[in-house]
């Protein structure tokens, strides 16, 4: 693997892909640069705020989203009754 001594922003910013810093946030407080694919170089849109498939960068990676917990029903009575 290779190790790089600065964070992937920075060198885009470097190499002059920097698309700037997006102070636009949504509701929930969420902004672009907190974003797991931007952070790492991976996202390829050039919108002014997060889009639906937002996913916070974390020291943990890219976690999936949370799921509802299933709820089982009770089986149904006998039929005919």
């Amino acid at each position: 693997m290779i190790q790089v001594e600065q964070p992937p922003p920075e060198v885009a910013a470097a190499l002059g892909l920097d698309r700037g810093k997006s102070a636009r946030r949504r509701k929930n407080g969420h902004s672009c640069e907190d974003c797991f694919f931007r952070s790492r170089m991976l996202c390829a849109l050039a919108l002014d705020e997060p889009c639906s498939t937002f996913r916070p960068d974390t020291p943990d990676g890219l976690l999936p989203p949370r799921q509802p917990e299933l709820l089982l029903r009770d089986a149904p009575g006998p039929a005919g009754a």
